[in-house]
């Protein structure tokens, strides 16, 4: 069995992942407008987070998600890792989130936790600077002589950056502690997650448009960005297939391309019957 996959899947609606009929609510409107961006936290020390508009899929091979599902459910959408790249999205990055001094060793000085002790700072930093911006807007940066170094809105944008960039960012720990010295594996391998994170680029590309009055991101696709759709049962995997039919009465080219070419839908379950 590879362990690798084409397929990067979105499994929808965690929320209501033992209530299909609202699942299948949700899935319509993603084809209908789009993948749409939710709030994600990235926890840091001491209590301290960043939360942004994102969008998160699974690399795991589908066969292999029994673990995953169990958590987010078994409604999902197989896209084209080619859609999710060329959208802008990136592997998640992991860091162990331990701060050197957590692990309780006897050692005097430790190693682990030395990259998250470092992303700390470095959001510690930035959260600093955006406040020093909102309780004044001409904060700058000067050298001994009072020559700008970099302006308020020049720092505005390293600020937007780097909150893009620590976006990317994920604890290992969000699933459950390390296991290590066990036989069981980190529960971050059962992840394996892929991140779509807005930016200006995003929308000055045309890859999503935001929502007016909102921070809530939508990105359309058309049908040859999908592989399959992944469905919980079989009265659900016919209630799609009619739904994709169904829109071939639409006035909209890029729905009717999913009537006259149906996605395969495949019933989670059945892949683990033979």
């Amino acid at each position: 069995m590879s362990a690798i996959s084409d397929n990067l899947i979105h499994f929808l609606s965690r929320s209501n992942k033992e209530s299909p009929g609202k699942q299948l609510d949700v899935f319509k409107q993603i084809v209908e407008n789009g993948l749409r961006t939710g709030r994600v936290q990235i926890k840091f020390d001491s209590g301290t987070s960043i939360i942004n508009q994102i969008i998160c899929f699974t690399d795991i091979p589908l066969r292999e998600c029994n673990e995953h599902t169990s958590i987010y459910g078994k409604f999902g959408i197989g896209f084209k890792k080619s859609f999710v790249k060329n959208a802008g999205g990136n592997p998640a990055r992991y860091f162990l989130d331990y701060l050197p001094g957590q692990t309780l060793t006897e050692a005097s000085v430790e190693s682990r936790g030395g990259l998250y002790s470092v992303l700390c700072n470095q959001h510690k930093l930035v959260m600093k600077i955006n406040d020093l911006l909102i309780s004044n807007p001409d904060f700058g940066l000067f050298d001994a002589e009072g020559t700008s170094i970099f302006t308020a809105a020049a720092l505005k944008e390293q600020i937007a950056a780097m909150i893009f960039i620590l976006s990317f960012e994920k604890e290992m720990g969000d699933l459950g502690p390390a296991r290590d010295e066990t036989k069981e594996i980190d529960l971050y391998y059962k992840e394996r997650e892929w991140r779509l994170v807005p930016s200006t680029l995003t929308v000055v590309s045309g890859a999503a448009k935001l929502k007016a009055g909102t921070e809530t991101y939508f990105y359309l696709f058309d049908r040859n960005d999908v592989n399959m759709i992944v469905v919980p049962n079989d009265e659900v995997r016919t209630v799609v297939l009619k739904y994709f039919l169904s829109l071939g009465n639409s006035a909209d080219e890029r729905l009717k391309s999913f009537a006259e070419n149906p996605l395969p839908v495949i019933n989670y379950d059945d892949l683990h019957r033979w």
